[in-house]
């Protein structure tokens, strides 16, 4: 048995359907509702309006008291009606049988419930462009797509995560100019040398156009220019002190070149026509960048199945070329300007196209540059290929994109509607998430003010052995574990389409709903067990045959564990799981904090209750492993 809870579910439902048709009505399980009672009228409920309406010819007042007689049996020990609904308790002795068995036999495997069908998903997600570190933005991001693969693939589901490696555009061209500038490989981590590079020559050369600006203004207008000027050129002087003479190579190029940015588009163009040096140069930059950004992937936990090259799978195989043909062909393209232009907007007139295509009602659509009047193609236009490699590959395809590319994706959909996919709204899907918050910081790539997700991990890490040397709660050698566990949980722990305002505080956050929290309330747990095995007590001498009123919500819970994961996954809703980990750790703890365990008043009592913390540690370990978080050992 893979779920507990939907045994139980099913057990109330037969007992409800079985006692109508001994009163003359024909019902069938399937058509009756258990709801999740309030805590004050029991465990479970039936809505008895929801029956009225299936037993024709008695009200509601007439069920509730038809149910009056109601004897349960088996897995429900009580029941009451009160205000028209069935409220049920729970026998915590025949549900831990269950339940116990079920952790037991299933162990790291508990929580996997196989779904009824199994699909091939691509999950993409990170997608950082590698010209600079990831921030933390992608780190909201990667720790939202790795959780959806874990969860995707705790309900059967053949999931390949994908990184799309972003290597076409004018922004790659920025960096590997000024790495071939400056000679190549730098000093310190990786992709961190190449952001300042693709940071340095952007400033460089703003200041060069601001300077020109400034020749023919006057005024608020000269004031303004000179003030962005002196905040340029301090930036760079800072980077200067970091990485010395590598400004004073850039700026010799920048001066020299007459027209830096056309010779930047230049050698753009030639990147999208696969000319070979300007491949080799290109590629030597990129490819060195992404080794940083695996180390930090790597430091997460995050892997992924598959790298796929922009421009190999979009751009040099004419994918992006027949795209955009066959949209002309259908006569959806027009000519502005000498840029060639998608009319999604005409598309999105149609209410039947917008709920294949799945655009929110109101939302507003606007016309899609395919191609720049210089020869060029936009990223979204790429995508639409990318797409369609996608597609050909899986029967639903996750991005995980920010909410700052909503138009994008619709236009995205929409072209593909056109190309033929009608059914992409339910098969290509933007999962989109907010922004984090960082008080007094405005993140800016180009300008090199951002907040890496290094420095956000290396801080979580410090503040987490700060922690737990002040605690006295166990070993510094886990603050790794601990600190990335509490930046995961904290990205998690909210639904994505909330902005998040970070604050240490409550990421650290030992004594409720955290990482540290869950984490530490796993290894309460398992210094139990161990200190049972220290005792010389085995395993298969534990039994749940002693429980009584005080293990009865844990047991519940631990028994709707696989039931929650269910939820996360088909609603791509990692919070759920996030939150129910928060409450079987507080019942845990409330529980741990008011009946001794091993000083338990019985043998028989004090096995029951340690096969109920063997229950309780399995499920936090599995709960947090299904959202990335390594489990301590101490704490």
């Amino acid at each position: 048995m893979y779920n507990p809870h939907e045994f139980l579910v099913d057990n109330v439902k037969r007992q409800v359907a079985e006692f109508l048709v001994s009163k003359g009505f024909a019902v069938e399980p399937a058509q009756v509702e258990v709801r999740k009672a309030p805590k004050t009228f029991g465990d479970l409920a039936v809505p008895l309006f929801t029956i009225s309406k299936v037993v024709k010819g008695l009200s509601v007042e007439e069920v509730s008291t038809l149910f009056g007689g109601f004897k349960p049996s088996g897995l429900v020990k009580s029941s009451k009606v009160e205000n028209n609904f069935l409220n049920l308790v729970v026998d915590e002795k025949r549900y831990a049988e269950v339940v116990y068995s079920s952790v037991v036999r299933l162990g790291d495997n508990y929580g996997f419930v196989p779904a009824e069908t199994r699909e091939r998903i691509i999950v993409e997600h990170v997608s950082a462009n590698p010209i600079h570190p990831l921030h933390v933005g992608h780190l909201r991001n990667g720790v939202l797509g790795d959780s959806l693969v874990r969860l995707l693939r705790a309900r059967g589901h053949e999931v390949k995560a994908h990184f799309y490696v972003d290597d076409v555009g004018l922004q790659v061209a920025y960096a590997a100019k000024a790495f071939s500038i400056v000679g190549g490989e730098g000093q310190g981590k990786k992709d961190h040398f190449v952001g300042t590079l693709y940071t340095a020559i952007n400033l460089l050369i703003e200041v060069k156009k601001l300077r020109e600006k400034a020749k023919s203004a006057s005024g608020d207008e000269l004031a303004e220019i000179n003030s962005k000027v002196s905040e340029y050129l301090w930036r760079l002087g800072e980077l200067s002190e970091k990485f010395p003479g590598l400004i004073e190579k850039l700026l010799e190029w920048v001066e020299k070149t007459e027209d830096p940015e056309a010779e930047l588009r230049r050698l753009n163009r030639m990147y999208e026509e696969g000319d070979p040096s300007t491949v080799k140069l290109t590629r030597r930059v990129l490819d060195y960048c992404l080794e940083g950004i695996r180390e930090t992937l790597d430091r997460l936990g995050i892997s992924f199945d598959s790298w796929d090259w922009e421009s190999e799978l979009t751009v040099w195989s004419g994918a992006t070329s027949d795209v955009i043909d066959k949209l002309r062909g259908l006569g959806l393209v027009e000519r502005r300007d000498g840029a060639l232009v998608f009319r999604a907007d005409l598309l999105a007139e149609s209410e039947d196209v917008r709920r294949a295509a799945g655009i929110p009602p109101g939302f507003t659509v606007t016309p899609m540059t395919l191609v720049r009047s210089d020869g060029t193609t936009l990223y979204t236009t790429r995508d639409i290929a990318y797409s369609i490699w996608k597609l050909s590959r899986a029967d639903r395809v996750i991005n995980v994109i920010a909410v700052q590319q909503t138009l994008a994706q619709a236009q995205l959909r929409l072209a593909l509607y056109a190309l033929g996919y009608r059914d992409v709204g339910r098969r290509l899907i933007h999962y989109s998430y907010e922004m984090v918050n960082l008080p007094g910081t405005r993140m800016s790539s180009r300008r090199g003010v951002y907040v890496s997700a290094d420095e956000v991990i290396e801080e979580a890490v410090a503040r987490a052995k700060e922690e737990i040397a002040k605690r006295g709660v166990g070993d510094v050698g886990d603050a790794e574990k601990v600190g990335i566990g509490a930046l995961k949980f904290f990205f998690l722990s909210q639904t994505p389409g909330k902005v998040l305002t970070f604050d240490w505080k409550r990421v650290l956050d030992f004594e409720q709903n955290s990482g540290p929290f869950v984490q530490y309330s796993y290894v309460r747990a398992l210094g139990i067990l161990r200190k049972a095995s220290e005792e010389h007590i085995r395993p298969d001498e534990l039994n749940v045959g002693d429980v009584g009123e005080e293990e009865h919500p844990l047991i519940l819970l631990v028994g709707e564990f696989p039931n929650v994961v269910k939820e996360a996954a088909d609603n791509l809703r990692p919070d759920l799981l996030a939150s129910y980990l928060n409450t079987l750790a507080t019942e845990f703890n409330r529980y741990y904090d008011s009946y001794p365990v091993l000083r338990a008043p019985t043998t028989s009592k004090k096995y029951s209750r340690l096969a109920v913390v063997k229950m309780v540690e399995q499920t936090l370990k599995n709960g947090m492993k299904l959202l990335g978080i390594e489990a301590p050992q101490r704490m």
